[in-house]
């Protein structure tokens, strides 16, 4: 059950996030419900189901509000769900109790970085994370291993990253004369912020990092022709704009080539036999 008090919602992380704990009163109404939010996320789900098909239980990395948690759940699909931030966690677990799925989502809060440790011994016939949750891993080599202990070979893995290139990004802050935000996604390193360093991969670099443990079978670009969130309030504005763009992004969204220069991008991998293996 999706209960705060009795040990569902579990206290595993070693510290929590105070950068989304801080965000997470605002995120849906920021984002996850606006109409940009609702179309790139249905977009993820359409990616979903097929790889998911035949999933029982599903790893989802970084839940958040918990929207995709509950979407897989009413299909049927026993969900745990993990993130390090507590009170993210409890805007999901009121979400599943009130979408009356809680009985198949199981909330816990849990770091990237404690996954292999606090879920040795668990199986998951998929695993799943969103809108660059990934992005906030110090090693994501490091999270792909840990991550492949928990899943036999074949098992489908689909993460949904933020970019490096991203066009958008580029036009927008350029045209403010904002050039080091424009090319903050470069840097070295990665981006220092509200206490985390958030690195940008591009679609071929995230491929190295889940090797040897996964082999990518698709990229798809999310967010190429429609903007990122903070570029996109004129959008609200211009109703017949927004639908002829999100057009043009459902026709693109299976231009694999395109996965680079998306604001974020979906990777879909299987996991491969272990080392040794046949």
């Amino acid at each position: 059950m999706a209960d705060l008090e009795t040990g569902t919602f579990e206290q595993t992380s070693p510290r929590a996030r105070p950068a989304f704990d801080e965000i997470a009163p605002d995120y849906d109404a920021s984002f996850g419900a606006t109409p940009l939010g609702k179309a790139l996320r249905a977009l993820v789900w359409q990616d979903l189901e097929k790889p998911f098909a035949s999933c029982r239980r599903v790893l989802e990395i970084g839940c958040g509000t918990g929207d995709d948690a509950i979407q897989l759940a009413l299909r049927g699909v026993e969900v745990m769900a993990t993130d390090a931030s507590a009170a993210m966690l409890r805007v999901a677990a009121a979400k599943a109790e009130a979408a009356g799925c809680a009985g198949r989502v199981t909330f816990r809060r849990l770091s990237m970085e404690r996954l292999g440790a606090e879920l040795a011994g668990e199986r998951f016939d998929g695993v799943f994370s969103n809108f660059g949750a990934v992005n906030c891993a110090p090693d994501i080599g490091r999270i792909a291993a840990s991550v492949a202990a928990l899943l036999a070979p074949g098992a489908p893995l689909v993460w949904v990253a933020m970019g490096r290139h991203v066009p958008w990004v580029w036009a927008w802050f350029l045209a403010r004369g904002e050039w080091r935000k424009a090319f903050r996604r470069s840097r070295r390193g990665g981006v220092a912020w509200r206490g985390l360093q958030i690195s940008y991969p591009t679609p071929r670099a995230l491929d190295r990092a889940l090797r040897p443990h996964f082999a990518t079978v698709s990229r798809r670009p999310l967010g190429v022709v429609l903007p990122p969130t903070y570029a996109s309030g004129w959008l609200e504005r211009s109703p017949r704009a927004f639908a002829e763009l999100l057009r043009l992004e459902r026709a693109l969204h299976g231009r694999q080539a395109l996965a680079a220069l998306a604001d974020h991008f979906v990777l879909e991998a299987r996991r491969l036999p272990p080392s040794g293996h046949a």
